[in-house]
């Protein structure tokens, strides 16, 4: 089993309780998510496009967590330096993919569920490309990944990736990219959508009528952010002090918020029911008021149209 006193505050037995649980409840969760994404006929919409690749790509974490897991329960001795480089490289390139994947994807889910509610009916056509901008999310973070990890291995060649941080890290390029167009941007981008999508639902005839919870609208904006903030933000601020501190207690705290950041495959399927069921039920009513408001402006239009004699 790992170990290094030096910079090692906490026992290794936390890490590998929480990647063993993240990895047998993110598994079950994420299968049967995918399971009905792909199998329910009524989950149509391009909400569940960005959830499809979400839970992919989520699966695509748990499936690497026991190479994760590997060097918490075997020996030092035991472990071969070569195969450690290599273990690291894999668990590095799919935790940055799947992180920055889940980052985009939820972002996305928030600003498609802000065009849903407040343009229901103007923005039908542009939602419907989710898949392109869901594969160009994949190759984005897939040419990210590669390109972070290439110039990690170009400088670990210690073996010791799984005591201490990653190369990149403490390079001032990658954290700034990482920081401002990894979070803060989608950060931006969620907060405003959720604020539009507040003013709107405040304002909606429907919400009004009583026709959808305006509660269970918010709870589940709620639930997004806090989950958004509680896998991402921690990681992204030791990202931060990394630039300005370098010790072992900081050392610590990455692999700390790392495993935080991968919870957020276990907490994902919970933001998946709060906005499959609500914003069916919201796009639902305010289409058919949109509908209904279209019908009687043709009608009051025939009903005063001029009649133009021959």
């Amino acid at each position: 089993m790992i170990n290094n006193s030096n910079c090692r505050w906490v026992s290794p037995i936390l890490y590998l309780s929480g990647y063993a649980i993240i990895l047998a409840l993110g598994l079950i969760m994420n299968i049967i998510a995918i399971f009905l994404f792909f199998h329910v006929s009524k989950l149509r919409s391009p909400t569940i496009v960005y959830m499809k690749n979400l839970a992919i790509s989520d699966l695509l974490l748990i499936c690497n967590i026991p190479l994760k897991i590997y060097p918490y329960i075997v020996s030092p001795s035991q472990i071969n330096p070569y195969a450690t480089i290599w273990i690291c490289n894999i668990t590095g390139s799919f935790l940055l993919l799947n992180m920055y994947g889940s980052i985009f994807l939820l972002t996305c889910i928030s600003f498609d569920r802000c065009l849903a509610i407040c343009f229901p009916l103007r923005s039908r056509r542009f939602r419907q490309h989710a898949s392109w901008i869901c594969f160009g999310v994949w190759i984005l973070n897939i040419t990210c990944s590669i390109g972070f990890n290439i110039g990690a291995r170009s400088q670990n060649n210690s073996g010791s990736c799984f005591d201490g941080r990653p190369p990149f890290v403490t390079k001032r390029g990658p954290t700034a990219g990482a920081i401002g167009i990894g979070f803060l941007v989608p950060l931006g981008v969620i907060v405003i959508s959720s604020i539009a999508t507040l003013r709107s639902i405040k304002q909606s005839q429907v919400v009004q009528e009583g026709l959808v919870n305006k509660v269970k609208v918010i709870r589940m904006m709620a639930t997004n952010i806090t989950i958004f903030l509680l896998c991402f933000l921690p990681y992204h601020m030791v990202l931060l002090l990394y630039q300005s501190v370098d010790n072992c207690i900081l050392d610590e705290a990455y692999r700390i918020t790392l495993l935080t950041a991968c919870s957020n495959t276990v907490l994902d399927p919970f933001a998946y029911y709060f906005t499959t069921d609500t914003i069916r039920n919201v796009v639902k009513e305010e289409i058919k008021a949109g509908k209904k408001f279209l019908e009687l402006s043709d009608q009051s239009y025939e009903k005063n149209r001029p009649i133009i004699s021959s």
